[in-house]
């Protein structure tokens, strides 16, 4: 009885024994999965080999651990673009969906449709297959009206995946003369609306004298489409060549259309549209029309027809909206007119519809998790990342990560227009900014709020962009709270209260309020604390957008937070130049410099520079000089710190189900290129 008794307390031992190995085993998988910096990144690559050599056959069931490359600096699996060769027969294939209308006769042939040069789409895995719907999440109706920019984005060119090369669209070619003043597009012949109508020069001549020209549509002409004090001129050559002329070089036309201006100008079918517009229609029945839709005015029944979720008006859009808000789900489907193909002559999109439903942020990461997702990266929050990775076999779905073209992280800008005088004498002086910058345990920052997939950065453009600079990237990054204070004693604050907080030169603490939109901001209350323990007391001040914006326009805040675009920042400079309402560390020069120095107020020194040097680079087409001159723009910005960062480099989370083909395993994400439209979306496939 007592041999019996040990062998069972034997065997319980040696099943127990067997379950501390496999949490131990588990744990250092889940570890390993989630390597917080490049000796940890090694490390993993390490006990991949090393399980590989325990499991002797990799046949099914062998445990394999892959640990994704969260910093990629190239694209991998991307399409490309051709035109459609004249020596190729006009033989097209249409999806079945469409088969069965041209039947009944509600369509033309498939050739009839398609223009005469129609665009080849690449897809980077396959051609096809047709059908599938593409299940996607929002916020809120409006939330829903990202479809034009984010998945229609049909200019007259597009950025191509990785925002750094201009690719045809709706132009095959164009041509740039005049030292910059003069942008001829040739359009892609035989192009038609969604509902059969041919799109032409006419349809972007309506836009500018229309729209564009019309001080009650466009109040305030976007800088833009003006040089020297002027509205763009507009020349027909054609039916299908344009010409825009400038009084003065505009040297980023070309960039700022495949920005988005170049879809601005096609959202105005001229047939559609004219019946809403007081120079085809009396302005009496127009403000009588006007009224029998809620509006007062015929300039808002005008902006309601053209937009996005009007069903009756004509697209170039891969889908057309069929069922919008309050729809549920709200549904868009195929454009039978589209004018792109695959290289086998199938007219794209493959994907027959594209729906979505309403939920809150927390609802629609649960679904994702869940798998019931199609292909999405907005409001995918980094929060849930390790969820993300541990569920994707149980959800269907894989985990993509893909380069930010923003700053991929939190920045701090201090107000150089303070209006407290004595504060604001406190951060002009590049010793206090650099201090703060010295303050700032960044490696501890990224575990916390990074989860250790950040990078400790400076908000310098990408390494993947021509404006890199590791000078900037990295400078003043080290955690060195010594030298924080060395340079806060330098400067003459050395006098403290109780407390320990530094002094300001009238006897008061210096104390700083972080304002920012985000609740509950972990690497904010971190840099919070992280100041205040070098004597500059500072705070989180959360507040909801409008407070947010308003308060940063009166120039009353003492510091908020700041991000934008670091792989094309010329499209957007207001990181490195007072450039926008989005440039929170110089809204007062911003003012100046938006108002030709009628408001705000005038910038001097380093900061008048970096203006200079801006209006020197919108001024010249060479792309080699805007690259030189923007370099001198980086280097004053890297010397002087006027926006501080913490990490970056934080990856966009892609969640892709299986049954997803032709996404890109690696693309830039960024507003400027309009992600996830720069990868084709339209050559998406689902598999049944």
């Amino acid at each position: 009885m007592i041999r019996n008794i040990l062998h069972i307390g034997m065997g319980v031992g040696v099943v127990f024994l067997g379950l501390v190995a496999l949490v131990e085993l588990l744990g250092y998988v889940t570890w390993y999965l989630m390597p917080r910096d490049a000796e940890s990144m090694q490390q993993a690559s390490e006990f991949e080999e090393m399980m590989g050599r325990l499991v002797q056959s990799p046949t099914e069931g062998a445990i394999r651990v892959v640990v994704p490359d969260r910093h990629p600096r190239k694209a991998k699996a991307v399409h490309r673009v051709m035109e459609w060769p004249q020596k190729w027969e006009r033989q097209f294939r249409e999806a079945p969906m469409l088969k069965k209308r041209v039947a009944v006769g509600e369509l033309p042939p498939v050739e009839e449709r398609l223009p005469e040069n129609p665009l080849v789409i690449v897809p980077p895995h396959q051609n096809g297959p047709y059908g599938g719907t593409w299940t996607r999440f929002a916020t809120g109706p409006r939330d829903i009206g990202i479809v034009e920019a984010r998945f229609a984005y049909e200019g007259l060119v597009r950025w191509d995946p990785m925002g750094q090369k201009i690719l045809p669209n709706l132009a095959t070619h164009w041509e740039i003369s005049d030292g910059g003043r003069t942008y001829t597009f040739w359009l892609r012949k035989g192009v038609r609306w969604s509902d059969g109508h041919p799109f032409t020069v006419e349809d972007i001549f309506f836009w500018h004298e229309n729209v564009l020209s019309n001080e009650e549509l466009t109040p305030v002409v976007a800088r833009d489409f003006q040089r020297g004090g002027e509205v763009m001129a507009i020349e027909k050559v054609d039916a299908y060549t344009v010409r825009f002329r400038f009084r003065r070089p505009n040297g980023l036309f070309l960039k700022l259309l495949a920005w988005g201006r170049g879809y601005e100008m096609l959202r105005y079918p001229a047939h559609y549209m004219a019946q809403f517009h007081p120079r085809y229609v009396a302005l009496e029945k127009l403000e009588a029309m006007a009224g029998e839709h809620g509006f007062d005015f015929w300039h808002q029944l005008f902006q309601d027809k053209r937009d996005w979720w009007n069903p009756d008006i004509p697209r170039l859009w891969p889908w057309v909206v069929v069922a919008p808000p309050p729809a549920r789900p709200s549904v868009l489907e195929r454009n039978p007119y589209y004018w792109k193909v695959d290289p086998e002559g199938n007219q794209l999109p493959y994907i027959d519809r594209m729906t979505f439903e309403i939920y809150d942020r927390e609802t629609i990461n649960l679904k994702a998790i869940n798998g019931e997702i199609g292909m999405q990266g907005r409001h995918i929050l980094i929060e849930n990342y390790s969820l993300f990775m541990e569920n994707q076999s149980r959800g269907g779905y894989r985990v993509l990560h893909w380069i930010t073209g923003g700053t991929g992280g939190e920045s701090v800008a201090l107000n150089l227009n303070h209006k407290d005088p004595v504060m604001r004498e406190i951060i002009w002086d590049r010793r206090f900014r650099i201090a703060l910058s010295y303050a700032i345990d960044r490696e501890a920052i990224n575990e916390v709020g990074g989860f250790g997939i950040g990078q400790p950065r400076q908000p310098a453009p990408l390494r993947t962009s021509v404006h890199y600079s590791e000078a900037f990237e990295k400078a003043y990054i080290d955690y060195d709270p010594d030298k924080a204070n060395s340079l806060l004693d330098e400067m003459g604050l050395v006098e403290r209260d109780r407390s320990g907080m530094r002094l300001r030169s009238d006897g008061r603490p210096i104390r700083l309020a972080i304002e920012t939109m985000s609740l509950n901001n972990r690497v904010l209350e971190l840099v919070a604390n992280y100041w205040t323990a070098v004597g500059v007391k500072t705070e989180i001040k959360e507040e909801a957008r409008q407070l947010y914006y308003e308060r940063r326009k009166a120039l009353i805040h003492d510091a908020a937070t700041a991000g934008g675009e670091v792989q094309n920042p010329l499209l957007e400079p207001r990181l490195f130049v007072p450039y926008n309402v989005g440039s929170s560390h110089a809204i007062g020069f911003t003012h100046w410099l938006l108002t030709n120095g009628k408001r705000g107020e005038t910038p001097t020194g380093d900061m008048r520079r970096c203006i200079e040097l801006f209006w020197q680079i919108e001024e010249t087409p060479d792309e080699a000089e805007q690259v030189r001159l923007f370099g001198e723009i980086i280097e004053l910005n890297r010397k002087n710190l006027w926006v501080i960062g913490t990490i970056g480099s934080m990856p966009s989370i892609m969640l892709v189900h299986n049954t997803f083909r032709n996404v890109p395993e690696v693309a830039m994400a960024s507003w400027s290129v309009r992600t996830p439209a720069n990868t084709a979306v339209e050559c998406y496939a689902i598999e049944p």
